[in-house]
């Protein structure tokens, strides 16, 4: 169920906009929240203990997450302004962040913590609304290597607390964690297709029964708690700040919001992906309006005493298995949410969880997840560059992260050099910056009108030229530039926008041919790509009104191999690219026998 005979995905049967019958809303949204309210429970809490504060502060983190994870999800359910969500998300403790809220909640205190979750969050709201500037450097491999650098950081942690038990139960550390990864394991590959969404949550329970066979279960913690009632929550955060911890950590904070935003990218693209019955364009309007709500989410929960929230990532693998997209299910989590954040006894049962079975749940489930991502990575290299963008980060952030690579304390690197994300990460931006700028790019900037035909004729002719390109790859070019320059105006004076509107046009010779980027202000109009699907329907071939309004659209599809429309909030950029544009390495051969001959 879910998935078709292949691996692919199949249609949802409720889309996001549409409602299912009360019981199945009920039903499917039960489960997303019980299995969403797992993470808001155990992972502040774990944060707080390792980081030796008091459990006062572990029931506001906890409380804190819970309330604030439900009130953002059930913002993303509504769909009202400019930055309204048309896809089913939910908001969870952001698991990246989770050695670094250790250890500015150890040496900086609660008021230090907050100060940098709130920080990060505005930052992660300023860079997610202009993400068109962000385009070359968040890619596929971007989002890989983070990941990975994320986790190399997270494991030593995870593995500090599942050492860090009574020397008296130190024979249970391997019983638990080999009962719990087992049990992870074999639900989330072997066990029944309805269940393997379950693994992580399952082989928590089956973590627990082990730890209490063997006395390891603290019961009289659980026991005492009510079920109903406020949380001993103790007093905020304050504003005592570190500011000495402060400043040393708000680089790495800074990089902590840059990976949630690169990753909520990846998840909020594989939830438009199964979340309509028809094919659609990835809409960047989406990932930025979900951006935006969590980065606002982050604030509040800084504010409130816990960690930067950021979207479940189990979101589409929940909507592929139950074919159910409709927004009422992230309702349903959201009240739920509010709702347990009232229920002591379930955080007494979080706290009262042992760090090994915990330490064995984060990492097991974060396996798969990161597998997956090196061989999508690995497919995705074209050239030796993009393997430097990879390699040479993960080297230097593992280099750092396991003490192979320090700086002395004196040095500005030293507070960035405290650990491999923040290392690795800001090598990972340099690189992937340089790799974007080397090439030949040339660019332009004219009205969005046929008027300016003739001086991007020019312009495309002597960048073509100057990259040694044939005489039939230069007509290719012009043809090409002049049918997107003709697709943008249509398309913007079909939306009737006043005013004169300028494109920014860039030229670059990339792998497969030349590529073409036109840069113009947002027209809110239909998605290009997706016109470009329907022309290739058969009955769209025999149609009067879209022959003749799509004719434009026709000859670009023609001439260019590879065609994209992205939509941002600030900007629309239409892609176009023209393969077997010429070799400038077989033509410079020629114009050499040509000066010898």
């Amino acid at each position: 169920m879910g998935v078709t005979a292949g691996g692919a995905p199949l249609a949802p049967t409720y889309e996001p906009d549409e409602a299912p019958t009360r019981r199945i809303v009920a039903g499917l949204g039960g489960q997303l929240a019980l299995l969403m309210v797992v993470p808001l429970a155990i992972l502040p809490a774990l944060v707080v203990q390792l980081a030796g504060e008091s459990d006062a502060v572990a029931a506001r983190a906890v409380v804190a997450s819970m309330v604030v994870c439900g009130l953002t999800t059930l913002a993303l359910t509504v769909r009202l302004g400019r930055l309204r969500s048309d896809s089913l998300y939910v908001a969870t403790v952001d698991l990246v962040s989770l050695p670094f809220c250790i250890l500015a909640l150890a040496s900086g205190g609660p008021a230090t913590l907050a100060a940098l979750v709130v920080v990060s969050g505005l930052f992660q709201v300023a860079i997610g609304l202009r993400m068109s500037y962000l385009r070359r450097l968040v890619t596929p491999q971007v989002r890989g290597t983070v990941l990975i650098l994320a986790f190399a950081a997270l494991v030593p942690v995870l593995a500090d607390a599942g050492s860090a038990v009574e020397q008296r139960l130190d024979w249970f550390v391997p019983v638990s964690v080999v009962g719990t990864a087992v049990a992870i394991v074999l639900i989330s590959v072997w066990g029944p297709r309805p269940w393997r969404i379950w693994g992580p949550a399952l082989g928590l329970v089956v973590g627990l029964g082990v730890a209490a066979g063997l006395g390891a279960y603290d019961f009289e913690l659980v026991a005492d708690a009510a079920w109903i009632g406020f949380a001993d929550v103790g007093s905020s955060p304050g504003w005592g700040i570190d500011y000495g911890t402060f400043a040393s950590m708000l680089p790495s904070f800074l990089i902590v919001s840059f990976a949630i935003l690169v990753r909520m990218q990846g998840i909020s693209s594989n939830t438009q992906m199964v979340s309509w019955r028809t094919s659609r364009a990835l809409d960047f309007r989406e990932v930025q309006r979900a951006n935006w709500r969590m980065g606002v989410g982050t604030m509040l929960s800084g504010a409130a005493g816990s960690l930067p929230v950021t979207i479940a990532g189990v979101g589409p693998a929940f909507i592929n298995q139950t074919r159910c997209a409709s927004r009422r299910m992230g309702t349903i989590a959201g009240c739920f949410f509010l709702l347990a954040a009232f229920v002591p006894k379930l955080r007494a049962i979080a706290v009262a969880i042992p760090r090994p079975i915990l330490a064995a749940y984060v990492i097991v489930a974060l396996i798969p997840l990161v597998l997956r991502v090196v061989i999508s990575s690995v497919q995705r290299l074209r050239s030796t560059r993009d393997a430097l963008v990879i390699l040479l980060p993960l080297a230097v952030g593992l280099c750092v992260e396991f003490g192979v690579m320090s700086f002395p304390p004196d040095t500005v690197w030293h507070a960035v050099s405290q650990n491999g994300l923040t290392a690795g990460s800001l090598v990972l931006v340099v690189a992937a910056i340089l790799n974007s700028l080397i090439g030949r790019r040339a660019s332009l900037e004219v009205e969005l009108s046929a008027r300016s035909t003739g001086e991007l004729r020019r312009f495309v002719t002597d960048f073509a030229e100057r990259q040694g390109c044939d005489e039939h790859s230069v007509e290719r070019l012009e043809a090409a530039a002049e049918e997107a320059l003709a697709v943008l105006s249509e398309h913007a004076s079909s939306r009737s926008l006043n005013g004169t509107r300028r494109v920014r046009v860039a030229l670059g010779r990339i792998r497969s041919g030349i590529e073409l980027e036109f840069v113009s202000a947002p027209s809110d109009g239909q998605n290009l790509e997706e016109r470009i699907a329907l022309l290739a329907e058969p009955e769209a071939e025999t149609m009067e009104t879209t022959i003749e309004r799509d004719a434009a659209l026709r000859l670009l599809r023609h001439y260019a191999s590879n065609v994209s429309h992205r939509q941002y909030l600030e900007a629309e950029i239409l892609t176009a690219v023209v393969s077997d544009a010429g070799s400038p390495r077989r033509s410079r051969w020629a114009r050499f026998q040509g000066r010898t001959s």
